[in-house]
């Protein structure tokens, strides 16, 4: 047995007492857990004391076995593809029938596979939205919110196809009160991500186009959030899942994803 080196003597002495009480220790260290029941009083009073515990329960709990049934159904979890299940044999109190192990772990692995993948979807996205509403917040705090100033579109597009593999549409919104200020790149989840620029009075709209490559649009309504005084709107669209950001008024914001996702049906 390797000895952590954070153990004290005494921690030992308790640790290797209560396997030596289980019959879990080799020869060797059983004859080394008597010596020092021997040599040490407090050691061999703790000793009873468990003892005399295991004894007083022993006698005052029953052991519960598991029905017939009860087996016969973990049997045919584990065994589906037997037409037949023998019903297994009264074991001792201690033992296991591996079947019902086996069965077991895979429930739980199961569930606890659900679980943990609906929690690290859910942490995902409330991650993505922190990150995009931050860079959003330091566009407003640069000089200015863009790497490429343009109202034109036929300007803008081009710029992202030269620098992304994959670059979304730019769309013209500037009847609907929404003009084209520009674009700039941001990094999100350590990946170049393109953002579209556009303007409403004062106020600055971020479009976020994270790359969803070979990804369908889809006419499901948008979702909508805040974080930290801002609204987001998110929607997917052709190769893209598009989040809209502003301080402007929530319907105003709608207002202009409606137009948005009316121009592009297919984006």
């Amino acid at each position: 047995m390797i000895k952590p080196s954070s153990w004290s003597s005494r921690e030992e002495s308790l640790i290797l007492l209560n396997a030596y009480l289980d019959d879990e220790l080799d020869a060797a260290s059983a004859l080394d857990v008597e010596r020092r029941l021997a040599a040490d009083p407090a050691l061999r009073a703790e000793h009873d004391r468990i003892a005399e515990l295991r004894s007083t329960l022993a006698s005052h709990l029953s052991a519960q076995r598991a029905s017939d049934d009860f087996k016969r159904r973990i049997a045919a979890i584990a065994e589906p593809s037997r037409d037949v299940v023998v019903a297994l044999p009264p074991r001792p109190s201690r033992t296991y029938d591996w079947r019902q192990m086996a069965a077991a772990a895979a429930v739980a692995a199961a569930i606890t596979a659900g679980g943990m993948y609906g929690v690290l979807r859910q942490n995902s996205g409330v991650n993505e939205i922190a990150a995009i509403v931050a860079d959003h917040q330091r566009a407003l705090l640069a000089a200015q919110p863009f790497d490429i100033a343009s109202s034109d579109r036929h300007t803008v597009k081009p710029w992202f196809d030269s620098k992304l593999a994959l670059s979304p549409q730019v769309v013209d919104l500037a009847g609907a009160g929404f003009p084209l200020a520009g674009g700039r790149v941001e990094i999100v989840d350590g990946k170049p991500v393109p953002v579209l620029v556009y303007q409403r009075r004062a106020h600055i709209i971020s479009v976020v186009a994270v790359p969803r490559a070979g990804q369908m649009s889809s006419t499901a309504p948008a979702l909508q959030t805040t974080k930290d005084g801002y609204s987001v709107i998110r929607w997917f669209g052709r190769d893209f899942e598009y989040f809209a950001v502003s301080d402007l008024p929530e319907l105003e914001l709608r207002e202009f994803v409606s137009r948005w996702r009316e121009v592009t049906p297919g984006g």
